[in-house]
């Protein structure tokens, strides 16, 4: 049951990020630009295997691909408005008008990485099979990149659990 716990929370971060990103939510300025940098990503873009990130959102953005069990890649832009910075890391979210988030927590002691979307959650944690890489890891923004193998992924319909790989690249700024 504990390594519920993170996966749990992480599950209601998503689901306050998407409702809060939905037409006519308070942030409508900030839901704008957000769906803006996701329609404006094409299939040139860089996959995040390639070491992209940072070019599909004003603030910057996240490139993540997901394999195994669950299977999943694209860009999100960097939502300045969800995220901060404390304690030398950030709690950064990234997310699109489709339901897709990814929370990153950048603390070099309890570095995170977690997707969710309507179908799956997808959770990673530094040193349990996650590896973490920061370049950029201050007040004025975050760039990196993270590698998780055999991480655990929840079916959100059924509740089975399954194995994937995961790769993100990140560059962003407030």
């Amino acid at each position: 049951m504990r390594n519920l716990r993170p996966i749990i929370g992480f599950l209601a971060i998503a689901a306050i990020t998407v409702a809060c990103s939905t037409p006519g939510a308070s942030s409508g300025g900030q839901q704008s630009q957000a769906a803006g940098a996701s329609q404006g990503t094409g299939a040139s873009e860089p996959a995040a295997s390639t070491g992209g990130g940072g070019g599909g959102g004003a603030n910057g953005s996240i490139t993540y691909q997901i394999t195994g069990d669950y299977t999943a890649s694209g860009e999100l832009p960097f939502i300045p408005l969800a995220s901060s910075f404390a304690s030398g890391g950030w709690a950064a979210y990234f997310a699109d008008t489709n339901g897709k988030v990814i929370q990153l927590n950048t603390d070099p002691g309890i570095a995170l990485f977690g997707f969710g979307e309507n179908t799956h959650v997808v959770s990673g944690v530094k040193g349990a099979n996650c590896t973490f890489n920061f370049t950029k890891n201050d007040s004025g923004g975050l760039a990196g990149s993270m590698e998780c193998h055999d991480t655990q992924v929840l079916t959100n319909a059924t509740g089975a659990l399954g194995k994937v790989n995961v790769n993100a690249h990140w560059d962003a700024h407030p």
